[in-house]
């Protein structure tokens, strides 16, 4: 049993780091991610025991955290108010304006699609360790991962030609008799 905890502890500080930039990039929040990370990691080690080949541990963490944040998002949108939903900015604090467009930015992509590209550019996962976490076929990751970067490239690309939205513009009429 000794050698069993060792060897957990071993295979989560191997991958504590990737694990770290995609628990961050998913929830947007440091704290959030810490606590998805920590989540993660005592769900691993409640599971360990019937872990048949360690080979397949960072499968199964990638596995663990992406449904652990997909059951987040869905008691939060379940029974959270819709005024206490936090914007952009809270999420991100004080990152730089590209970190806090590509956020908002990946918010827009697909879900399957996000994952795949931040699975395969945040972690550094093979295209088969990504068919292995979200099922389907090699062919479909590549596709997911390759589509969500030109939809991502595209809609930052149109991000910066659109400028933020203006007021509605009263009629003529409106202003003059309020001026009068």
């Amino acid at each position: 049993m000794q050698n069993a905890e060792v060897l957990f502890w071993k295979l989560v500080e191997e991958n504590r780091v990737s694990l770290g930039r995609f628990a961050l990039a998913l929830t947007g929040s440091s704290d959030d991610a810490k606590d998805l990370v920590s989540e993660t990691v005592l769900a691993a080690h409640r599971s360990f025991p019937t872990l048949r080949d360690t080979a397949g541990f960072r499968k199964s963490l990638y596995t663990i955290v992406k449904r652990l944040h997909r059951k987040k998002v869905w008691r939060k949108r379940i029974f959270a108010p819709i005024h206490a939903a936090s914007s952009v900015e809270d999420r991100i604090g004080e990152s730089g304006h590209d970190v806090e467009k590509l956020l908002h930015t990946l918010d827009r992509l697909p879900a399957k699609q996000r994952e795949a590209v931040l699975l395969f550019e945040i972690t550094g996962l093979s295209l088969e360790e990504i068919r292995d976490i979200q099922g389907g076929t090699l062919s479909g990751v590549k596709s997911r991962v390759a589509r969500g970067r030109e939809e991502l490239s595209r809609l930052m690309k149109d991000k910066e030609r659109i400028p933020m939205p203006a007021f509605k513009k009263k009629p003529l009429e409106a202003v003059v008799s309020v001026t009068a």
